[in-house]
């Protein structure tokens, strides 16, 4: 004799055995119905303890929740990602760049039986739905990065959800690992940073110096600090500690929003500065002081590192176009985007030993391994040569 509760395809439903008579009733979906199927269950077991039978006929002891209406997949991951966005959970950037993501590739996948898989209530959509559309971008030739950008809001939504208890799991964006397959992650580990190698550092530097003074101790930030382009543009005279030799990177120009934003990830970092980038940096800001006086620039307008001599942030289309693509060509350099003098100082310190973990952390990487698999691998010849000293372990 006893009441049980059972979930069956998403339903919470009430199994009653008594005296060899079993009976079933569905309550509903969703938390409201476990809760009405839980109270009802110790109701029923309550009345057959005292030998009432009828109760496994009587339908009030049963109250039938009413069935939970989920939004479609389209309005709510939206709304979602705006919600991350408002709170900061996630960049301004970076919620564009997801909501592109789900509204080129997820909402408009034809599912097999006609649907678009946007017009799916949200409980309804399961893993080989978003697996489908997985197998979809990597068959149209697009990166793992885009595949990221599809799964991660879509993860973070369900998550939500369980969290909240309003879905019961599990999460269908979670393992997606046998839809991505291991080809992907293999062909983003075996992409070799673009660098600047180290004979070519100094007449990168002196060609800038000659004829980009301004703009100089710009690119030397990324060369011997990793700072990405936005964090140098969005660089304040305060985030520079002069005593300890080192800058504080805590936010960043975004080109496509037009507005300073807090870091990647949200995170800041403290980084070491060399004392030649330390030297070019005051060099650079007595100019720019003189500039500011002769324009009589707002407080804000001074606070900048790097200003126009407008007092404004450069655009980085006119950088790219007005510095770095014709510096290259003076230089006689082949072409590389500018993040590559990022790539640069994290190979730079690498080949000189530094210590991968603190590597990491300078240059605000979420994990080590991120920083291993894009620069683990680089000039290997540099790291092949101390194979020869291994000899010396075995002489007595």
């Amino acid at each position: 004799m006893g009441v049980k509760i059972r979930e069956r395809k998403g339903a919470w439903w009430l199994v009653i055995d008594y005296q060899g008579h079993r009976k079933s009733k569905c309550v509903g979906s969703g938390p409201k119905a476990k809760k009405a199927a839980e109270l009802a269950a110790v109701q029923i077991q309550a009345r057959l303890a005292v030998g009432d039978s009828s109760a496994i006929e009587t339908q009030q002891a049963v109250p039938v929740a009413e069935p939970a209406t989920f939004p479609l997949l389209r309005d709510a991951v939206p709304e979602w990602i705006n919600r991350q966005e408002r709170s900061g959970e996630v960049r301004p950037s970076t919620a564009r760049a997801y909501r592109s993501r789900v509204r080129k590739w997820v909402f408009p996948h034809v599912l097999s039986d006609g649907r678009l898989l946007g017009d799916v209530p949200v409980n309804a959509v399961t893993r080989e739905m978003i697996g489908a559309v997985i197998w979809q971008v990597k068959a149209a030739g697009r990166s793992l990065a885009i595949i990221e950008a599809i799964r991660n809001p879509l993860r973070g939504y369900y998550a939500s959800l369980i969290e909240t208890k309003a879905l019961s799991g599990p999460n269908p964006a979670a393992d997606l690992r046998y839809f991505i397959g291991k080809g992907a992650h293999r062909k983003a580990r075996r992409r070799v940073a673009a660098f600047f190698a180290q004979e070519e550092g100094p007449q990168l530097v002196a060609t800038a110096k000659a004829l980009w003074p301004r703009w100089a101790p710009f690119i030397l930030t990324g060369l011997l600090a990793g700072l990405r382009w936005g964090e140098s543009a969005a660089l304040y005279k305060t985030d520079i500690d002069w005593t300890r030799g080192r800058i504080h990177v805590q936010r960043t120009w975004s080109e496509k929003g037009g507005r300073i934003e807090p870091c990647k990830d949200g995170e800041d970092r403290w980084v070491k500065a060399s004392p030649a980038l330390l030297a070019a940096l005051r060099e650079h800001l007595a100019l720019v002081e003189r500039d500011a006086q002769a324009n009589d620039w707002t407080p804000e307008q001074r606070q900048l590192v790097f200003p126009t001599t407008a007092g404004r942030i450069i655009r980085y289309s006119h950088f790219l176009e007005g510095v770095w693509q014709p510096l290259l060509s003076k230089a006689g350099l082949p072409y590389r985007k500018y993040h590559a003098t990022r790539h640069t100082y994290a190979t730079w310190l690498l080949s000189d030993g530094a210590d991968l973990r603190w590597v990491q952390q300078q240059l605000g990487h979420a994990s080590i391994g991120q920083t291993a698999d894009t620069y683990g691998h680089v000039q290997p010849d540099r790291h092949e040569s101390a194979v020869g000293g291994l000899d010396r372990y075995l002489t007595t």
